[in-house]
């Protein structure tokens, strides 16, 4: 069993050998998370409590609305508390089937995270007959509403890390726009143990990579609340295409002729596109044939870096070897475009980006950090670069150029790891076991 596996809430640590699995899948369904539900049980009713959920376009609230949707398809229950991130948006909604409620304040900025904790305590108060669970995706803050709802009201609660360092603290102190990293001063480590003597008080904990599972080690949280559950994607929508499929696709997106590395995300500080850049301008000299396609944006986000690396690209002559898109909704046909992915991220607990090009069968050139191994195993499905290291990166880019039968290998296993451990289906079914597996053994008798 790979480390994207899910594992229950009551008897096991999150990696198992199949022989493991095997004995682990025998026991009793309330202490296993093989993603087998229990089909006796009646299935606990779900809030999912997140910051900010569609129509924001993330990673994160991808992945939770897909989630959602497959889980109500599967049977179970489930609606989202979220922010209203803009007052065009109804306080009620209904979102591809999943209802939604869209709490105050009423505004995207950076403070908003914060005022939306009282409001959602309190919605969870006045709903408390409608769930059973409370799944909080984010527990940096929204761990504390959710919690302190599943202490007063006996609710099960399951905590779920969306990046790495949330329950550590170091999302403070590792934060790109820190100056002074590794140097977080006393209150801020006080406010987090503070924190975390009542997050620690949580039903299970899901980690979204086998690096957030060895976090909740480290900060105290025993082998049987963890589990670790990859992310999922739309494997129908992110699927290959043929040859022919992709010279269309090029000229419908005004993207040139010839071989094509792609990067799909935030346009943010912290994902190494201005070392990126660095590298493919010693790059494509070499290489008449190359361009780099950046998909996305940073507008909007503090950390934004899209103004620099435009400008970084007309002063150094690559308008004509580098696209930025700027934001887009079609992110599956760039990537079904592509022969390359490449990902320079320098702090990433685990990226859809990734999944979703592999599940393309686009093979991808990734740092080595992180969740980042869980997804890319070095020489299966690409490989696995040390951050920022301007050599590796422009040698692995020459490999690839220069070994297209090799990339082309990638590409097939990618997809073949990506349908086995995540297609949304059972991904959503392990996450369910999960649930299942928490709720019933937080009804068990100490």
């Amino acid at each position: 069993m790979g480390t994207g596996e899910a594992l229950g809430c009551g008897q096991s640590p999150c990696d198992l050998t199949s022989q493991e699995a095997e004995i682990f899948a025998s026991r009793d369904t309330r202490s296993r998370g093989s993603g087998d539900l229990d089909s006796t049980a009646e299935y606990p009713r779900v809030c999912l409590v997140i910051s900010t959920f569609f129509p924001y376009v993330g990673g994160g609230e991808t992945h939770a609305r897909l989630l959602c949707r497959e889980m109500i398809r599967l049977g179970a229950e489930v609606f989202v508390l979220t922010r209203r991130t803009s007052p065009d948006l109804p306080g009620r909604d209904t979102v591809d089937g999943i209802p939604v409620e869209r709490l105050p304040p009423v505004a995207s900025r950076r403070l908003a995270k914060y005022l939306m904790l009282l409001p959602v305590f309190a919605r969870l108060a006045a709903r408390r007959r409608d769930y059973d669970v409370i799944l909080v995706s984010g527990l940096r803050l929204l761990g504390l509403p959710g919690m302190l709802a599943a202490l007063l009201f006996r609710k099960t609660c399951i905590l779920r890390a969306a990046s790495c360092g949330e329950l550590s603290g170091a999302f403070i102190w590792d934060s790109p726009h820190v100056e002074e990293k590794g140097r977080p001063r006393w209150y801020f480590r006080a406010a987090i143990a503070l924190r975390n003597k009542l997050l620690l008080k949580a039903h299970g904990f899901l980690g979204i990579s086998k690096a957030i599972g060895d976090e909740y080690r480290a900060c105290g949280v025993p082998d049987g609340k963890i589990a670790v559950i990859n992310n999922g994607t739309d494997t129908e929508l992110f699927q290959p295409v043929a040859d022919k499929e992709k010279q269309a696709l090029r000229r419908e997106l005004g993207l040139p002729d010839g071989r094509i590395a792609a990067y799909t995300g935030k346009l943010n500080q912290g994902k190494g596109l201005d070392f990126l850049l660095e590298v493919w301008k010693d790059f494509a000299p070499r290489h008449p044939d190359a361009h780099l396609v950046l998909v996305g944006s940073g507008s909007g986000n503090f950390l934004s870096q899209e103004d620099a690396l435009r400008t970084y690209v007309a002063e150094h002559d690559l308008a004509d070897r580098v696209t930025l898109t700027g934001f887009v909704q079609n992110v599956h046909a760039y990537l079904q475009a592509a022969d390359l992915f490449v990902f320079p991220s320098e702090n990433e607990s685990l990226s859809n980006a990734l999944i979703e090009a592999l599940a393309c069968g686009v093979p991808c050139l990734a740092s080595n950090i992180g969740g980042i191994p869980d997804t890319v195993r070095d020489g299966v499905n690409g490989r696995l670069l040390a951050a920022r290291d301007h050599a590796a990166w422009l040698g692995a880019l020459e490999a690839a150029w220069s070994n297209p039968d090799q990339v082309a290998q990638w590409a097939q296993q990618g997809r073949e790891g990506i349908m086995e451990r995540n297609s949304m289906e059972s991904v959503a079914r392990r996450h369910m076991a999960m649930v299942q597996s928490c709720h019933a053994g937080r009804k068990q008798p100490a």
